[in-house]
């Protein structure tokens, strides 16, 4: 009798270990969920073994995936399918993540990450976030992240990388060749100008000088000009969605403005690297002229919304209402301030 008591607690201890360790792993699993988006924006095969040779599913661009097992040649993910639904399988690792270990830092900034590269904003890393670099590629950086309940990777600009968590560079000032166009293959939207329409005249007389340029690309990614932090990004019935980022040129601080965007990829605070993906080119507010980005730059950051016309001006800087605005172009091809 005395025996089989024994015995029943040994059972009973035995049993409330293995449920207590089976709910912690539970607990565990979820704390450190890991999400994230196909490198590419298409179609990827799923399959129900690791061979990945019996497909029976897709996952589709716009999916989030959440990450169970990685192993350098398969991957086992979630992913959601109709009604709500989710199923469970297989993918080919390279699908979503270009290393599957790194080195890990510290973030010393709070930085812009993106589902993909060149893709849409997936929130950020904030200052003090203990950071893994799985690899780089293209101006592109993929990391892992923490974020509330459990982990997320993403992307972020190399050169922020660089700069603001493997520590290789410092955040110092811009130098000569710090500065790009907005928009790739950048042309002037207007059908007569000059000086890519810096200072031209819309028509008529009084306020109907430009202040900045208007410009479309060959593609509509808006990228930031150069290294800088988000200043202000909002929306006014002038320019409609728009960013502004803060530089800083030889000791001197000044603003780049982007404006008309369709959808803005990055909120106020983030540190941006330059080339990075800052939003989409639309028509947004007063943009007459069909879709285009109204581009231009300033000394100062405005509580109000800067003007896209000032009366005559010739020069590559003028002063209306209190700011300086400086020919966008003349700061690109020169490096510096007018």
């Amino acid at each position: 009798m005395i025996m089989k008591k024994i015995w029943r607690n040994v059972l009973l201890t035995a049993l409330a270990v293995v449920i207590s360790c089976g709910l912690w792993s539970m607990v565990s699993s979820a704390a450190g969920s890991r999400r994230c988006y196909t490198i590419l924006n298409n179609n990827t095969p799923v399959y129900s073994n690791t061979g990945l040779t019996s497909k029976y599913g897709t996952i589709f661009g716009s999916d989030e995936i959440s990450v169970i097992t990685v192993t350098g040649r398969y991957t086992k993910v979630t992913y959601p399918v109709s009604g709500g639904r989710t199923k469970t399988g297989y993918i080919s690792t390279n699908a979503i993540l270009w290393g599957t270990t790194g080195n890990t830092y510290t973030s010393r900034a709070k930085i812009t990450t993106y589902k993909r590269p060149g893709g849409a904003s997936y929130g950020y890393v904030a200052t003090g976030d203990r950071v893994i670099i799985l690899g780089s590629s293209g101006g592109y950086t993929q990391v892992k992240y923490p974020v509330s309940g459990g982990f997320k990777y993403g992307f972020i600009s190399t050169d922020e990388a660089n700069r603001y968590i493997k520590g290789d560079t410092a955040p110092t000032a811009q130098t000569a060749a710090s500065f790009q166009m907005p928009l790739d293959n950048a042309r002037c939207t207007w059908r007569s100008y000059s000086n890519w329409s810096w200072g031209n005249n819309r028509g008529g007389s009084g306020r109907v000088y430009h202040l900045g340029i208007d410009i479309i690309g060959s593609n509509d990614n808006v990228r930031a000009a150069a290294n800088g932090t988000v200043a202000a990004a909002g929306w006014n019935n002038a320019n409609g969605n728009y960013v502004v980022l803060k530089h800083n040129l030889d000791g001197q601080t000044f603003y780049s403005f982007y404006a008309h965007l369709s959808r803005r990829n990055v909120s106020k605070g983030a540190s941006v690297g330059k080339g990075a993906t800052i939003g989409t080119v639309g028509n947004t507010g007063s943009a007459s002229g069909g879709k285009h980005l109204h581009f231009a730059m300033m000394n100062s950051l405005w509580a109000g919304s800067y003007y896209g016309y000032a009366t005559y001006f010739s020069g590559n800087k003028t002063n209306y209402s209190g700011v300086t605005y400086y020919n966008p172009v003349y700061v690109i091809n020169n490096s510096r301030l007018p």
